[in-house]
């Protein structure tokens, strides 16, 4: 089951927000897609390390990665020597190189049939750096067409922009809409936009590294978010009781 960090308020977001999140029932769910629905984390590291001599970085070995897992940005810029400003255009290259190869990845282990469950109950939304034509290639190739929209934030660091853009564009408040993804950036965007941040433990960045920056919820397996989602849709229903009493 999903395990809430903070249920009544988070430590990042004033008070009155938090409580004004907690009174509101979400209506949907936008996901990352790169290791959070698609298992890219292998193919994107083959392609990093093949770019590295191009770029000036080097290599990480596979070994390497459960340490690396658990990595700020900042420290994993360090360990393997890529410039700060090089980053963006490493991963437009790996955007790239990734072409065609995007509809052969595996879907996360669980992830299938915990979409379909979902999307019997919330409207189901992605945003990602990836480009719009891999993701719905993925999709299609998965029996994944379950997504209401598709929205795409190629710059790496500006996603909480590229968030609160979706919201207006698809007429959502931050209350009634919670993000699902892997990275410590996209706890940082539903921060920048007022939105729930549920983490997920499988992708790139670790559990540990996650839980630090202390996300809305953290959960290990797919079927939790089924659980997560029931637990934020409960003041929607506790209000609907109330008034009947």
């Amino acid at each position: 089951m999903g395990r809430s960090l903070h249920t009544v308020e988070n430590r990042a977001r004033p008070a009155a927000n938090a409580r004004r999140l907690k009174s509101v029932s979400i209506s949907t769910l936008i996901f990352d897609f790169d290791g959070t629905i698609a298992d890219s984390f292998y193919a994107v590291l083959d392609v990093a390390n093949s770019l590295a001599p191009e770029f000036h970085y080097r290599t990480v070995d596979r070994s390497e990665v459960p340490q690396m897992r658990g990595l700020s940005y900042r420290e994993l810029r360090d360990r393997i020597g890529v410039s700060w400003h090089r980053i963006p255009m490493v991963a437009a290259r790996i955007r790239r190189e990734m072409e065609g190869q995007v509809p052969k990845l595996p879907v996360i282990d669980g992830m299938q049939p915990t979409l379909h469950e979902l999307h019997k109950h919330v409207k189901l939304g992605i945003l990602t750096s990836n480009t719009r034509k891999n993701v719905n290639d993925f999709l299609a190739a998965h029996d994944l067409e379950v997504f209401d929209f598709v929205g795409t934030a190629s710059n790496v660091w500006g996603k909480g922009r590229r968030l609160r853009a979706l919201l207006r564009s698809k007429g959502l408040t931050p209350g009634e809409v919670a993000y699902v993804g892997d990275e410590v950036r996209d706890i940082e965007a539903t921060r920048s936009a007022s939105v729930r941040m549920i983490a997920v433990a499988w992708g790139y960045s670790g559990r540990g590294l996650l839980e630090a920056h202390d996300p809305d919820h953290l959960v290990d397996v797919p079927a939790d978010l089924v659980e997560v989602v029931k637990e934020l849709q409960a003041p929607e229903q506790a209000s609907t009781q109330g008034q009947a009493h």
